[in-house]
């Protein structure tokens, strides 16, 4: 887990950084600030830290990365996906609703008797799970002990905060709902009938096609970030740092502040978020947070160093073509409020960084 967290976020780059950070260069010091950057390098941000050696960067050696995408991994796609439409088999012989049934139901929510927007199932019927706390308190209880084919009132009251619908928050509302049966899930057959319906292909050997397709575009596209940091590791392991503390507590504490504003979206505090999205702990989740400050500061500081040594630029060729290239990544309105938001120094220092990067990777040996 932590190899492969740690490459996908270690080399975020130096835009990225600064983004995170919230540099912008509309203000007179904001603007000093991206001139200094300019004349001291890649590494001006972290005036605090140095590489007091740097050590090989030519031919470093890496772990060969596989790009094969096998049939068990097509398979394991295709299992997922029938799984998210699974056949819902009514159970004959079951007809009292118990903690655990799959119900398919249907149901209309009433405020001061006018139904609310997302309040119903719209006929189409809902399988729930009792249990599962998919609804709010009391929906699920309220059908225990309930039988297949009537219809029962359920007065309840939205929690307080109610983050899905602000305006539902604290109100007393009531759920008509019909309980048409109990059920159970059964995975279904792979064949054209289920691709059709469901992937937007005609046929399942035509969507296998496409997956197949897909995951090997996301797999080069992975190598090449961990290539990237295998090489870049490499580097850092053969060097020697002296690292600002001050410094790497700013990076951490803007890496933490990017998940709590992820959080925050969800309505989540952050450990409920690291435990709901990611699967992680928060004391997991903080170990990660330093040993990518650790690397990602150290990395710039080595990147600064090979870009000197080796005399790397970014021609302004390479500068405008960059430049487009970072503005439609970023959805900005064009190449100039790119420019304009960001500063020339900072955009051309984050070429740098990227191309010193590749400059590294494109020398390293596979083992």
């Amino acid at each position: 887990m932590k190899k492969r967290w740690i490459a996908v976020l270690a080399l975020s780059g130096l835009l990225a950084l600064t983004a995170a950070c919230g540099t912008n260069t509309d203000t007179a010091e904001n603007e000093n600030t991206a001139e200094d950057t300019a004349e001291g390098g890649i590494a001006a941000e972290y005036p605090g830290s140095s590489i007091t050696r740097l050590g090989k960067y030519d031919g470093v050696e890496i772990a060969a990365v596989s790009t094969e995408v096998t049939d068990e991994e097509i398979q394991a796609q295709i299992d997922n996906l029938l799984a998210s439409y699974p056949d819902s088999v009514p159970i004959e012989d079951k007809t009292v609703v118990e903690s655990g049934d799959i119900v398919n139901i249907d149901f209309v929510g009433r405020l001061d008797g006018e139904e609310f927007e997302g309040g119903s199932s719209g006929g189409e019927g809902f399988d729930l799970e009792i249990g599962s706390g998919s609804f709010i308190d009391g929906f699920e209880d309220g059908l225990i002990g309930k039988e297949v084919g009537t219809t029962v009132d359920l007065p309840l009251t939205f929690p307080d905060p109610y983050t899905p619908n602000p305006d539902l928050a604290g109100q007393d509302v009531v759920f008509e709902v019909t309980i048409h049966a109990i059920v159970e899930h059964v995975t279904p057959e792979w064949n054209d009938e289920f691709a059709s319906e469901h992937t937007g292909y005609d046929t399942a050997a035509a969507y296998e096609e496409s997956l197949r397709e897909s995951l090997q575009q996301q797999k080069e596209e992975s190598a090449v970030s961990q290539r990237q940091y295998e090489a870049m590791q490499a580097v850092i392991a053969d060097s020697e740092f002296e690292c600002s503390e001050e410094e790497l507590q700013s990076l951490r504490d803007s890496r933490t502040q990017e998940y709590e504003t992820y959080a925050s979206y969800y309505g989540l505090e952050l450990d409920d978020f690291l435990l709901q999205a990611m699967q992680m702990t928060r004391e997991d989740f903080d170990s990660e947070v330093e040993t990518w400050a650790d690397f990602q500061l150290k990395c710039t500081l080595a990147v600064d160093a090979i870009a000197k040594a080796e005399n790397i630029t970014v021609s302004e060729e390479e500068y405008e073509t960059g430049l487009q290239q970072l503005a439609d990544d970023y959805g900005a309105e064009s190449p100039e409020a790119f420019e304009e938001e960001y500063g020339r120094s900072t955009v051309e220092n984050s070429l740098l960084y990227d191309k010193t990067v590749e400059f590294v990777t494109d020398r390293a040996v596979e083992m």
